[in-house]
Formats: structure tokens, C-alpha cells, sequence
């Protein structure tokens, strides 16, 4: 073989660079036995992966140095021995374990981490031999570690996900049924987490989850306070979401699981803090027994669920027990969600207007626009059936949407019909309050019929106004520069404060109708009565007052100077066709005069002549 045209110099190409071997290796030169030999020789060296050769017998006959790095020992007290003393191999022929004598009878740390190897057996000049490749295991089993956690472990709260939980609740019940003894499976929705989200932000959101794992952690930790038996185990776990589950193992009796649930609302109760504001959050929980409830994984889960959506419904921020009566009612709620996804697109939503009238003259200020659905095979459904369903499937959205521009089409119809200018009340639910188009639908659509925002006015909840944050003080700072009115619907039933009412401008009071119902004999019914009126007069309010049903509720309320009345003593929700009709024969009757009646007839206008002393 001919020797290459630029031969190594003398040192050889052991000694260099495994960058200078890689270019002389493509220089397309022809090598001699011996060159070949060392380039061998320095590949073997400088491989990145630990390399011993072994003859037949299992003897070392070549070791690399980061072989020797690995093994803890150094490459020339390897080469001669058993490879059998350095490295024990497992039970299958890629895992290994170092032994540690060599190590330990230097002092070095211990040496039982796990190597990975590979074997390659070969034909040399010497007769068979072996390379053992080795690896450090570590790297590999902190990767399978990492991976282990992400199928089974939720990465913002660390707790079990919806895989691991499923496995841990068919562990849970197959020791139960072995034992007989009961677990409970419970279901915690947070309430209105999605407010968090939407005011606040996602980052907000997440911090307010960490908070929860937190505190039910916490909560759940302290076993031997929650029940009788201290023998009891926890699982909790995060589904996703703002939905978390518990599994409560060994429980005794229904009453200990009721008792962990309430000790788990109770933990919820802290205030979260951001930027100085407090938090405080509130979950829906349910809750199913095993093996009372005999039925397979999935059942008990659907069951649970059942449960947890009968606590939503009873108003949040409690738990409930699974019943058989709750399959019938989870049906009629699933029927009841698909019949309302249709609602729109077929046109079964329509608008009644209930008229409001100054107490003293009798003349009509305005309408409050009333959503109703005439849903097939039951009739006209009043909002009470189905609004808190548009709310939790998010359908409040288009429905609400619906609803401002509908009622401000009918007004619009009603001014070209001649009818006097009057106000328009429309309510928003908090869902739709928050909604980030909020504003711009309700100019475009005041716009669109040449509506002054003044006539427009938008009713909300006490609840809603508490709320005081960035985006509430936003949209409401909205509304005033746009013109529209301010409203606080059902007044005295929330948290009353008159630092939101001073804060946001409010223009009217609304009278909840349970304060005027037992009027005029319920003396503390006319006391709340006469407070919110006079709260309002001395605020240069509008104080409306809601449900009044006879002419002396309507007299009472009159002296004591409410301004505004609207019930079924002056006209009961009706559809816009026939709102024109009875605002024309109000009118008529309003202006007429008998003397005949003038102390008989208690007609809403006849009434309205004797205290105007018409």
C-alpha cells in the first residue's frame, strides 16, 4: 500500500484533534496498516461514549477514558481484569450496575447509579472479542421521569391528572369492594372561576388555581380532624380547568364525607390576595358513595357530576349528594341545553315589555324589555326556566346580544308609530358585562336606530357593582361617557353599599318586589321601603318600585314619595304588537274623568286622578 501524499507528522494521529482527524479522514488519501491502526486507536479514544474491549473470556484487553470515567476507576487498572468486576449486568443486556468495591475502597461515592450498555461481538487478528459500549443511565431516566410526569401529573398544580385519577379511582374501588368499606367520590367546580379569567387575566387565573390546590391540600392533610376514622386517604386531583376531584378512601358514612366537603368549602373561604385586592372564591361539590352506589368507574364519575351540577343549580357554594332522582333531572337539563342551542337559529325568542308610570301623574316613562322563549311542546317559558342555563353554557352571550338589538328595533318602531318618547330598561347578566364587546354592541345598535343613549337604560345587579375592579369601573365609565343609564335592579336584596352607588353614578333604585309584596300591613316592608326612597331622593335618584300589585300598595308608595312603580296593577308583560294598543287606551282612560266611579273604581288611572287631584 502506498504511503499518502501528505503523510501525518511523527507524533502520530492519536494525539490530535478529533476535528483535525475528521479532515484528514476526507482528504481522499490512501492509509497504511499502521495509520489505520492509530486513527483507529484515536477514534477509540475520543468517542463520546464509554468503549471497553473484552476478549473471550471476559477480560479487559482496551478501555477508553470516559469508560474509565463512568467505571470510577482509571483505564490502566481496568485493562487485564474480568469486566465482570466493574459492572454487574441485570436482568436484561442493556442495563447494568456498577459494583462498588472499587470505588468505595477509595472513598468515592457510591457508584450504583445505572449504566446503560450495548455489546457488539467481532472477529479480530486475536480471535472473537466484544465492545462494550457504555452509557450513563441518569440522563435517560430523568427524561423517562420527566415524561412519566407529564402523562400523569397536572404541570401547573403538580396534583394527579384525568389519566392518573382514573387509575387511582379503579384502585380505590377495587380495595373497596375487597374491604367492604365505603369511599366517596366528590367533584369540586369552582364558581364563576371564568370571571377570574375574563377580568383579570389567565396569569391571575392560574395563581388563583395554585391558591386552591393549596388550600385543599392543606385542608385535606388534617384527616383525623375531618372524620372519625383516622384511617382515611386522600387523593386529590385536577382535571382540568377549574374542576378538581377528590378520592376519599375508608370513609365510614355519608355524614363524614359531608363533613369533609363542608371542611373543604370552609378552606376555600380565605381571600386570595392581588395587588392588595381580595379574592374569595366559592365551589360547587358532589359527591357519590362506593360501593352504595353500585356501578362501574364511569357511572360513578357520571354520577358524581350529576351531583356536583345539582349544587350549581341550589345557587353555588355548597355540596350535594348523588340521588336516583338525579338522572331524570340531568336529562331533562341536557334536553333543556339542546332544545336553547336551537332557540336562536329557529326564532323562538321574543321580547315582552312591562310598562313603568310616573306614581303621581299616571303617565308612562318607559318599558323594561323581558326575555321570553316559546319553546316547542311547552309554551311561553318565562326567563326563570332557562336564563341561569344560557348562563352556565355561555349561550347568554348571542341570546343577550339578541336582546339589545330587538328591544332597540322595537323602540324605534315605536317612535315612528308616534308614540311619546320613553325609556328603555334591558338587564345584563354578569356574563354579559363582562363580555369585551360589550359596549360597542350596544352603540352600534342605539346608533342603527337613531336612539339617544339617554332613553337606553342598562339594569344590573348589586353583586355585579361589589365587583369592583379595573374592567368594572372600565365598562361603567363607558356607559357614562356614552349617555346610557345606570340602573340597580332588585335593590336591598344584595350587599347594599352606598359607596359603589356614590362611586358609579348609579340613576335609578329599583325596589325589589319582596319589599313591596306584603305592603301596606307589613310595617318592616314599609320601613325598608321609605329608607330606600329617601336614600335615593337624597342622592337625586329615580326610585322605582317592582311588583306592585293593588291600588294600596300603589298609594302607600306614592306618600311615601316613591317615584316610579311598575307591576301588574299597571300592566303585565306583553308582546311589542300589542304594547302600542294598551299605551293608546292608557292614555284615554288616563284623561277621562267619572265622577260616577271617582270613588269606586280603582283602575290604575282612575287612582291616578284622585292623587293628582285631577
Amino acid at each position: 500500500m502506498s504511503s499518502p501524499s501528505n503523510p501525518p507528522p511523527a507524533e502520530g494521529p492519536p494525539n490530535r484533534p478529533l476535528s483535525a482527524l475528521r479532515r484528514w479522514l476526507t482528504s481522499g488519501a490512501a492509509f497504511s496498516s499502521s495509520t489505520r491502526d492509530a486513527l483507529l486507536d484515536a477514534l477509540f479514544d475520543g468517542a463520546g461514549d464509554g468503549l471497553l474491549v473484552c476478549n473471550a473470556d471476559g477480560v479487559v484487553v482496551s478501555c477508553n477514558p470516559v469508560a474509565a470515567r463512568l467505571l470510577h476507576v482509571e483505564a490502566a487498572t481496568v485493562v487485564g481484569r474480568p469486566v465482570s468486576e466493574f459492572i454487574h449486568q441485570g436482568t436484561t443486556s442493556r442495563r447494568a450496575k456498577l459494583h462498588n468495591g472499587p470505588a468505595l475502597a477509595r472513598g468515592e461515592p457510591s457508584a450504583a447509579h445505572r449504566l446503560l450498555l450495548h455489546l457488539t461481538p467481532f472477529e479480530s487478528s486475536r480471535g472473537p472479542q466484544v465492545v462494550v459500549r457504555l452509557r450513563d443511565g441518569s440522563e435517560q431516566a430523568e427524561v423517562q421521569e420527566r415524561l412519566r410526569q407529564m402523562a400523569n401529573y397536572d404541570s401547573l398544580t403538580g396534583l394527579p391528572n384525568r389519566a392518573l385519577f382514573r387509575d387511582r379511582l379503579s384502585q380505590a374501588m377495587a380495595r373497596a369492594n375487597r374491604s367492604g368499606r365505603a369511599m366517596a367520590l366528590m367533584f369540586l367546580d369552582l364558581d364563576r372561576f371564568k370571571v377570574v379569567n375574563d377580568d383579570l387575566g389567565h396569569e391571575i387565573g392560574d395563581r388563583l388555581l395554585q391558591h386552591v390546590t393549596r388550600a385543599l391540600t392543606e385542608c385535606l392533610r388534617g384527616g383525623d380532624s375531618l372524620s372519625r376514622d383516622t384511617d382515611m386517604a386522600h387523593t386529590l386531583s385536577r382535571l382540568g380547568g377549574d374542576e378538581f376531584t377528590v378520592i376519599v378512601e375508608n370513609i365510614g358514612t355519608a355524614e363524614d364525607a359531608a363533613n369533609v366537603a363542608r371542611r373543604m368549602l370552609e378552606a376555600l373561604n380565605e381571600p386570595f390576595l392581588v395587588d392588595e385586592e381580595e379574592i374569595v372564591i366559592s365551589a360547587s361539590i358532589g359527591i357519590s358513595m362506593y360501593p352504595t352506589d353500585d356501578v362501574d368507574l364511569d357511572t360513578l364519575i357520571r354520577h358524581t357530576d350529576m351531583a356536583m351540577y345539582r349544587s350549581k343549580s341550589l345557587g353555588r357554594g355548597t355540596y350535594s349528594f348523588f340521588s336516583d332522582d338525579l338522572t331524570a333531572a340531568v336529562t331533562a337539563r341536557v334536553s333543556l341545553e339542546g332544545s336553547l342551542r336551537r332557540a336562536i337559529e329557529r326564532q323562538e325568542f321574543e321580547l315582552h315589555y312591562q310598562p313603568k308610570a310616573d306614581l303621581r301623574t299616571g303617565q308612562v316613562t318607559g318599558v323594561e324589555a323581558l326575555l321570553r322563549w316559546h319553546r316547542p311542546g311547552h309554551g311561553l317559558m318565562p326567563p326563570d326556566r332557562f336564563v341561569s342555563v344560557l348562563e352556565d353554557t355561555g349561550l347568554i352571550l348571542p341570546v343577550g346580544a339578541w336582546v339589545i338589538r330587538a328591544a332597540c328595533e322595537q323602540l324605534a318602531a315605536w317612535d315612528r308609530m308616534g308614540l311619546p318618547s320613553m325609556r328603555l330598561a334591558v338587564n345584563l347578566s354578569a356574563r354579559q358585562f363582562r363580555h369585551l364587546y360589550l359596549a360597542s354592541l350596544i352603540e352600534d345598535s342605539l346608533r342603527q336606530n337613531e336612539i339617544d343613549a339617554r332613553r337606553l337604560e342598562i339594569e344590573l345587579t348589586e353583586s355585579l357593582l361589589m365587583e369592583d375592579n379595573e374592567s368594572t369601573r372600565a365598562m361603567l365609565e363607558g356607559f357614562r361617557r356614552m349617555g346610557v343609564r345606570l340602573a340597580i335592579d332588585d335593590f336591598g336584596t344584595g350587599h347594599s353599599s352606598l359607596s359603589y352607588i356614590q362611586r358609579f353614578s348609579i340613576d335609578t333604585l329599583k325596589i325589589d318586589r319582596s319589599f313591596v309584596q306584603s305592603l301596606p300591613d307589613d310595617e318592616e316592608g314599609a320601613a325598608i321601603c321609605s329608607a330606600v326612597i329617601a336614600l335615593g331622593r337624597s342622592m337625586r335618584m329615580c326610585v322605582v318600585a317592582e311588583g306592585v300589585e293593588t291600588p294600596e300598595q300603589a298609594r302607600l308608595l306614592r306618600d311615601l314619595g316613591c317615584d316610579e312603580m311598575q307591576g301588574y296593577w299597571l300592566g303585565r308583560p306583553m308582546p311589542g304588537s300589542e304594547f302600542a294598543g294598551w299605551f293608546v287606551n292608557h292614555k284615554k282612560t288616563r284623561g277621562r274623568r267619572r265622577s260616577r266611579s271617582r270613588y269606586t273604581d280603582t283602575s290604575p288611572m282612575t287612582l291616578f286622578s284622585l292623587l293628582d287631584g285631577s
